[in-house]
């Protein structure tokens, strides 16, 4: 009887390992490791590829890259968010390639300027003694980690920052200095009282310069409902960001959206806002299929228009002009199907 026991709980020992071993796992990105010269360490980067990104059923395509700052904390949601907004047939964006950038000194590479304070907490401590080193932080993003994307990956010329707090006070502070490094900024309540509110002067002074902001670039501004964390913290943040959007809305010619989220606080604002700045950066992306059964050059029109109104060419991705043949011929839109067939021919010859 001990025998025939020991050799069940061996089989099934065996079965177990075998099971265990067939099983796929689910990934969200790969990491990688980048030695930066600017900064004179090492940097870590999360990097989400489209589902899209190795189907050899499709001919391979670039994607636009989001440059996600504090990615140990944003890059699974966010991977996942654009994933889902980006699902065909009505995709409110096209699918994007996410590189998350872990923090090493996070004082020091988002903030613009040297700026210290005594802690609200503990008046003997001093705050943010490192600031100020953001510059270099760009130079490392634009010199070394954007080549690195583009050498390693398949990336279209369009691409976004997007950021969180400190985060969200460098996106400001690069769209201000550098605009034309990224197409698309996002701040989530961004620390906007840093200096003594350095960055409402510097918009004022980018104005009374230039008159105008740069064209055809996207700001998205989200602000958390921190009324109750600010009697405790930084009672600045809201009147900041205020003074910001008025001035920015006072201009007019930005493409620029502002958001309050009531009942979400400062540590939380950054997912609903990261999925209502996503919309609204490409707005106008999405397209309704049934519309193309009785006017099929609709597509190519709209594309069109997108593409114009973002400053990139966007064209319709090979993915989902299966799906539109699909549904044409299913729906014996026989005209319409020839249409698309075509068209996928012109935009996706087949080289093979």
């Amino acid at each position: 009887m001990n025998k025939w026991f020991k050799w069940a709980c061996f089989a099934l020992l065996i079965i177990f390992i075998s099971e265990t071993k067939a099983q796929e796992k689910v990934t969200v990105g790969e990491k990688q490791i980048l030695f930066s010269k600017i900064l004179k360490e090492n940097r870590e980067i999360w990097v989400h590829l489209p589902k899209t990104y190795d189907d050899n059923s499709i001919s391979p395509a670039k994607y636009p890259v989001i440059y996600l700052l504090d990615g140990e904390n944003n890059f699974e949601y966010y991977a996942g968010m654009t994933d889902f907004l980006s699902r065909p047939p009505y995709a409110d964006l096209p699918e994007c390639i996410v590189v998350g950038i872990k923090n090493t000194e996070r004082t020091r590479d988002l903030t613009p300027t040297k700026s210290q304070k005594k802690s609200p907490v503990n008046p003997n401590l001093i705050l943010f003694a490192d600031s100020g080193g953001s510059e270099n932080f760009r130079s490392f993003i634009q010199e070394e980690l954007k080549p690195f994307i583009r050498k390693q990956y398949r990336t279209q010329e369009y691409s976004g920052l997007v950021g969180h707090s400190f985060g969200g006070l460098f996106a400001i502070h690069t769209f201000l200095t550098h605009p034309d490094d990224f197409n698309a900024y996002v701040a989530n309540d961004p620390s906007l009282w840093w200096d003594h509110k350095i960055l409402i002067s510097k918009t004022r002074d980018y104005l009374e310069k230039n008159k105008n902001f740069p064209a055809k670039k996207s700001l998205y501004v989200s602000q958390a409902d921190n009324e109750e964390q600010q009697k405790n913290w930084n009672s600045d943040m809201t009147q900041a960001i205020n003074e910001f959007r008025t001035i920015v809305e006072q201009n007019g010619t930005l493409n620029y959206k502002h958001t309050f989220f009531k009942g979400e606080v400062h540590g939380t604002v950054s997912y609903p806002g990261n999925y209502e700045a996503l919309k609204f950066i490409f707005n106008g992306f999405r397209t309704n299929i049934k519309e193309f059964a009785k006017s099929p050059e609709q597509l190519e029109e709209k594309y069109k228009t997108f593409s114009d109104t973002i400053g990139a060419e966007f064209i319709p991705s090979e993915s989902y002009l299966n799906i539109i043949i699909k549904f044409m011929k299913n729906n014996e839109f026989k005209n319409a199907e020839t249409y698309f067939m075509n068209l996928k021919n012109k935009l996706y010859p087949d080289i093979k």
